[in-house]
């Protein structure tokens, strides 16, 4: 903001003064006038697209909201039918989100003899993974201030299936400037006759050359815009001179709520790749309505493009599981759900070879704060209130660029003694 350079006159001109040190003062007001008014009309702008920013992912969430409550009662009846299930084959089991889970024992004193790594336990994308040791953008780069600069020769082409409707939106390179409080906006506006039933936008993405010396990627996140109120329909690199949908793209989440029409933030960690091009379709199905017209909003918070680097001798999370109701018990069972197992070299179907690839895990059982490990005979009639399973995740060992494993949740399956 430019600071004033006129100057206060209170009795200035009741003498005699010069004609040009009279006219420059009154230029210097005539300046002052001109950037105030930029200024104010700058705010306003601002204001404008915030209210528009803030009124797109409301009502993206007041759709998500009655979609949540619309979803309660049928999971109550459900919920029923589980249990009675359960009551009747005598099995049971429990699931701990990553929101249950921590990289510290309950204890200080153990806590501080555990040697190994810690993972990283990430809400915001809903999973913990492998300690990340180094990351290197391929969108941006970062000055010696931390400032993010996005070269000018990363090229982001915008496409779309329909054809019909006014096109409002502003700097695609918002969405790839690290600045969380900058979006990239595209206003699609149909009059109520003519709106599709949905509209999408495809960006092609051209990542720059001289940023980095070497093409190879193996992370995605996204943050569309408006949160939970469109769709990641798709992400496609372009590898071996052909279009291939990235591994792992369908995540695997335990959500009331079908995640993939309704699209949180999102991380995809995948295989590492040589890629210069990469497509990323959304999808609007539901739009709002401003004027009497039909506006479909679509954007990204932002969109990174990483190659992302890990501790090769993974790391350890741990689970608590609160067995106070329950009594005398049999664990039958340890599960682990992984977001990103459609991206593991070992192919589905084969899932009883990923401990002791991916991950191997060890049992506790909880007295006055201290874990204490369990074997497997030790499984049956057990009446710890609290059990606690340790995981130590690996890289996918996997020699054609293995994958990280990204643990959304773990599932303790026993039955009643």
């Amino acid at each position: 903001m430019r600071m004033p350079i006129s100057k206060g006159g209170g009795a200035r001109f009741r003498g005699p003064t010069s004609s040009h040190e009279y006219n420059v003062n009154e230029d210097n007001k005539y300046y002052d006038l001109l950037e105030l008014y930029r200024q104010s009309n700058e705010n306003e702008l601002q204001l404008k697209e915030a209210y528009k920013v803030i009124l797109s992912e409301h009502l993206a969430l007041q759709n998500y909201t009655k979609i949540l409550e619309s979803r309660i009662y049928e999971l109550e009846k459900k919920l029923t039918e589980l249990e009675n299930d359960q009551l009747i084959n005598g099995r049971f089991f429990k699931t701990a989100f990553v929101e249950d889970m921590t990289t510290k024992f309950p204890t200080e004193t153990q806590d501080q003899n555990e040697r190994e790594a810690r993972c990283q336990i990430d809400l915001q994308y809903r999973f913990a993974t492998i300690p990340i040791i180094h990351q290197i953008p391929k969108t941006h780069a970062i000055g010696k201030d931390q400032q993010v600069i996005v070269p000018e020769d990363l090229v982001v082409k915008v496409g779309r299936t329909n054809t019909g409707g006014t096109i409002i939106e502003n700097d695609i390179k918002n969405a790839f400037n690290g600045d969380n409080n900058s979006y990239w906006k595209r206003e699609v506006i149909y009059s109520f006759a003519e709106a599709p039933e949905e509209e999408d936008v495809i960006l092609e993405i051209e990542l720059p050359l001289k940023l980095v010396n070497n093409l190879n990627i193996n992370t995605i996140l996204v943050h569309p815009h408006p949160e939970k109120g469109i769709q990641i329909k798709d992400i496609q690199i372009q590898y071996n001179g052909s279009w291939k949908q990235i591994e792992g793209f369908e995540q695997i989440e335990l959500q009331s709520v079908n995640i993939n029409e309704f699209s949180s933030r999102k991380k995809w960690y995948f295989p590492s790749r040589p890629v210069q091009k990469i497509r990323i379709t959304l999808v609007q199905k539901h739009p709002i309505t401003i004027q009497d017209k039909k506006v479909f909003v679509l954007g990204a918070q932002e969109i990174g493009v990483y190659l992302s680097i890990f501790d090769p001798n993974g790391g350890i999370v741990l689970t608590p599981f609160d067995m106070s109701d329950v009594g005398v018990y049999n664990i039958e069972r340890i599960e682990h759900i992984f977001t990103n197992r459609k991206a593991f070299s070992i192919t589905e179907g084969l899932d009883h070879l990923l401990e002791g690839t991916i991950f191997n895990y060890e049992v506790y059982i909880e007295n006055n704060g201290i874990l204490t490990p369990i074997t497997n005979v030790q499984w049956d009639n057990q009446t710890a209130k609290r059990i606690w399973v340790k995981t130590h995740l690996y890289p996918d060992p996997s020699t054609e660029n293995g994958v990280n494993p990204c643990l959304h949740a773990v599932r303790l399956h026993y039955t009643k003694s």
